[in-house]
């Protein structure tokens, strides 16, 4: 079947059938992300980046509208949508029939106003589908919709790929004070009540995500990103995804093992978590993970 006319969740599972490590290539179409806030926020800037990573070799892209970074406050859906609604138009339209593109948004109503202009292929959820918005005419959406709907009802409803993180709290407290009796055991139980809930729905692709770094200390992202830990992930039999590009764990556990250097600029220290970042993507890719989502592609082929 030509990839053109496969659904979203069709691309996903053929494109995981024939390819060991899938590589998702980051894009932030925002102006605070932690890492490149600012930087591809426009249609050509973003256009530009996307081309390199694919050139790189990424078989997805991920954008997103909305920084989930600890202690930030989610924009509105207007607003996270404003931001994305141009860079998805362009890359639909200049990017590799092939290549896959993700949006980044735990919002109903982003997710929907994407998938009715067919420009995305999943939606990748920090919040795992918990968040809901209520049905209305503004959004122009068909018969049969239940009252209330998340992301894995628009997923289902348009045949998309969907991927649900682990996120203890709210991106503004989640780094408060996270706490856990068995991380690995309670991340992995609560990953496939979420994609049990997506399948219900009629979603016919999930993936997992652990969500390094979200509402979660040094010690519970080090278990997660063990080789028991990937195991315990993806006992159920669903593609785990691993984010951990350029994240602040890396830096910690340098300051703890006393070998975290100094840097005169940010260009040095982001090349510094770049290289970091492979040597966990590789670790993790040899320990199940199906997809890895990265800024530096070119590094992790």
């Amino acid at each position: 079947m030509s990839t053109q006319k496969q659904n979203g969740d069709e691309k996903c599972e053929s494109l995981l059938d024939r390819t060991r490590v899938v590589q998702m290539g980051i894009l932030n179409a925002t102006p605070d992300s932690f890492s490149d806030g600012g930087m591809h926020n426009t249609p050509t800037t973003a256009l530009k980046q996307a081309l390199e990573l694919v050139n790189a070799g990424a078989h997805i892209i991920d954008i997103g509208g909305a920084s989930a970074r600890p202690g930030s406050v989610l924009p509105s859906a207007d607003e996270e949508w404003q931001r994305v609604a141009d860079v998805l138009d362009i890359l639909k339209t200049n990017l590799p029939k092939h290549i896959l593109i993700s949006l980044d948004t735990c919002s109903p109503a982003v997710a929907l106003r994407a998938a009715e202009r067919n420009c995305i292929d999943i939606i990748n959820d920090v919040a795992a589908s918990r968040a809901s918005m209520k049905v209305g005419e503004k959004f122009g959406v068909a018969e049969n919709w239940p009252e209330e709907i998340t992301t894995a009802h628009v997923a289902a409803k348009y045949r998309l790929g969907l991927i649900v993180m682990h996120m203890q709290g709210e991106p503004h407290n989640m780094q408060a004070n996270p706490t856990y009796e068995n991380c690995v055991e309670e991340v992995s139980a609560f990953l496939e009540e979420r994609a049990n809930f997506a399948r219900i729905l009629g979603v016919q692709w999930c993936a997992i995500d652990p969500g390094i770094g979200f509402g979660k200390t040094l010690e519970h992202n080090l278990s997660l990103l063990s080789k028991e830990g990937l195991a315990r992930l993806s006992a159920s039999g669903t593609p785990v995804l691993i984010g951990l590009s350029r994240k602040s764990f890396l830096k910690n556990l340098a300051e703890r093992k006393g070998e975290y250097p100094l840097f005169h600029s940010l260009a040095a220290e982001r090349k510094w978590r770049d290289e970091q970042s492979k040597l966990w993507e590789d670790a993790c890719a040899e320990w199940g993970a199906r997809i890895i989502r990265t800024h530096s592609i070119k590094k992790t082929r």
